[in-house]
């Protein structure tokens, strides 16, 4: 986990301390530079001013000495490798501290693209028992969620079968086709029953907090994901790009080869998800932040009037299924 990873409360208000001191820092530098650039140019040109430094040891000694500190540290900061408001995170543990952190504010929205909000529910969870089980000062939660339209052709997630005979192809290779199978089992298994625990769960936020403004809606994109994007309070996006894997599954009595999105673990490096946080002093930060921030607005603001022949989720918008307590 970065250095620069957020936690929840207090340790955002540190941050937010080091990155003012860090945004000034250089113009302290930049002051002082001008000063003694100003001072020998002042001691070479005005005769009264050279004589009197001239005889003093602060040419000498501590005006040496400054310069070479103010030369040290500006060689220091532009060795620096960390960038203000990036993360690197190893694992979705990593993000959940982001993701506390969103929930502290009194408008709360989670914009989120994927396939079939598997990880999305595991970081919700938690957060969402929490609003549902106690009294908070949050006063709006909006959940925008676009998955991955199921019911067309995919290569991946898709199927893998072993090349015929004299194919052409070297012995032992894998062609990969369309699985309407397995996207089937996908529907079935892992996006439907998501949404059907991620509409529980804010039924219970509800019941206990009816004071607080919920919405939530999925929308199915054509467009297959190559990595799932998270984005908190318009401040914060994540980017976690998805693996391939060879799997086998079984599906209502059949056992088959897949080619499986999967989770770009550790196995590819020490970075699984990357982070930029739109709050930073970096202008380049900034604008990868919002470069992905309006991608994610971009292809909603499509889905809205772009939709499925055969949606996988038919009633794509939570609505209170539950009376808050003590009504009839």
């Amino acid at each position: 986990m970065s250095s620069g990873s957020p936690g929840a409360g207090s340790p955002s208000r540190f941050e937010h301390i080091r990155h003012a001191l860090t945004s000034w820092k250089p113009r302290i530098v930049k002051a002082l530079l001008a000063f003694v650039a100003a001072l020998g140019i002042a001691a070479e040109t005005i005769a009264p001013i050279g004589n009197a430094l001239k005889g003093q040891e602060f040419l000498g000694g501590s005006f040496a000495a400054l310069v070479a500190l103010i030369l040290f540290d500006a060689v220091g900061e532009s060795g620096q490798k960390d960038v203000s408001g990036v993360y690197v995170l190893a694992d979705l543990d990593d993000l959940n501290a982001s993701v506390r952190e969103a929930f502290e504010a009194r408008q709360v929205r989670i914009d989120f693209s994927g396939f079939s909000m598997e990880t999305l529910l595991e970081l919700l969870r938690p957060h969402l028992n929490r609003l549902g089980s106690r009294r908070v000062h949050t006063q709006e939660l909006a959940l925008r969620l676009i998955v991955a339209h199921l019911n067309l052709p995919l290569s991946l997630p898709g199927k893998l079968e072993a090349a015929p005979e004299n194919s052409g192809y070297p012995a032992g290779t894998l062609l990969f086709r369309d699985s309407p199978e397995n996207r089937q089992r996908i529907r079935e298994e892992f996006t439907r029953p998501n949404w059907m625990r991620l509409k529980r769960l804010l039924d219970l936020v509800h019941e206990q907090n009816p004071h607080i403004a919920i919405s939530c809606e999925v929308r199915e994109s054509p467009q297959v994901p190559e990595r799932k994007l998270y984005i908190l309070n318009q401040e914060k996006v994540f980017s976690v790009p998805y693996g391939i894997r060879e799997a086998s599954v079984e599906w209502r009595g059949e056992t088959f080869q897949i080619l499986d999105t999967e989770g770009f673990g550790l196995i590819y490096g020490n970075a699984r998800i990357i982070g930029w946080d739109r709050r930073s002093t970096s202008r380049s930060t900034r604008e990868i932040a919002e470069h992905h921030m309006e991608w994610h607005r971009n292809l909603w603001d499509k889905l809205e009037y772009i939709k499925p022949e055969d949606p996988v989720i038919a009633d794509p918008r939570w609505v209170g299924s539950r009376r808050p307590r003590g009504t009839r």
